[in-house]
């Protein structure tokens, strides 16, 4: 069985989904055959390049990697971005959607460490843990009935929660690299008041185009699910952490590396070129499922 834990997005990983890319030969069968086939084939093979040297990189740190499978299914998105459906509290697993690719996944876990929270938009995209604290980005198409069922939950686990109402994805936002360590746009205002006194290094956007733009445009208008607007991510601040002393981003950034080794913070820089494309960084197509670690208070 794949054992579930986790309270912050630093203690020390150890069991962790990579997200998973069709095979450019499946390609034509998912996508019409006016779609830029021999593009997408090449996205596609490079992006599966990255994920393996990813998948590499948490090995090496003694990290258990898990994939989800693929559906040929018309038109579906293949399951790259396992950070979208799914958090981690505690020793629960929650799940927010589901999608095809992880029922192999989610069968391995025990039934009792799992709490469907389906038609929420629960996610480690939109809720940020930080021990006893969860800052939790409520999208505005969840319920007030769910959005209550969900609070009550946290509540008997004795979490405190932060709330905002952006319907934003909070890693693209800012990432706790480290106990009192930020790396953050300046997109939340609320971000000084929830982690007060904190050390927060603001990266600035650098809007990248991607390598192909006719290949963007086209799934932008024929296939919107599959792609996100690049235009507003900064994939530098989504970082992964495979613990307090060594995070991976996709590219080097002088001020954020300045930054994290001013808190002794190893960068490992695992390339992922065709980020604009999925509108994924590398937490995105990451879902941590075990983190060690206990839950304890960061604010005192």
């Amino acid at each position: 069985m794949i054992p579930i834990k986790g309270y912050t997005t630093f203690d020390p990983l150890k069991h962790c989904i990579v997200g998973q890319a069709y095979p450019p030969s499946v390609i034509k069968n998912v996508l019409t055959t006016d779609a830029p086939l021999q593009q997408l084939y090449e996205i596609m093979e490079r992006t599966e390049e990255d994920l393996q040297k990813l998948i590499s990189i948490l090995q090496s740190t003694g990290v258990k990697c898990y994939r989800p499978t693929l559906h040929q299914e018309k038109n579906l998105r293949p399951p790259i971005s396992p950070r979208d459906y799914f958090v981690v509290l505690g020793e629960h697993l929650f799940v927010g959607k589901v999608i095809a690719g992880y029922k192999e996944i989610l069968s391995s876990v025990d039934r009792k460490c799992i709490k469907w929270h389906l038609q929420t938009d629960v996610s480690s995209a939109n809720m940020v843990r930080c021990g006893n604290h969860i800052h939790w980005d409520i999208h505005p198409i969840v319920k007030k009935e769910n959005e209550e069922k969900i609070l009550n939950s946290l509540n008997e686990q004795h979490y405190r929660v932060s709330i905002t109402r952006y319907g934003w994805h909070m890693d693209g936002i800012y990432s706790i690299v480290k106990p009192g360590v930020i790396v953050a746009s300046h997109d939340l205002p609320e971000l000084n008041t929830i982690y007060p006194n904190w050390d927060i290094c603001y990266i600035e956007s650098n809007t990248v185009i991607p390598g192909n733009q006719v290949v963007q445009d086209y799934m932008e208008k024929m296939y919107s699910g599959w792609v996100g607007n690049y235009r507003e991510s900064n994939y530098d601040i989504n970082i992964l952490s495979i613990n307090e002393e060594n995070c991976i981003t996709t590219k080097e950034n002088l001020k954020l590396f300045k930054f994290l080794e001013k808190h002794k913070i190893n960068p490992i820089i695992c390339d992922f070129r065709d980020k604009q494309f999925w509108d994924n960084g590398i937490h995105c197509v990451t879902q941590d499922l075990y983190r060690e670690g206990t839950m304890e208070n960061y604010f005192c």
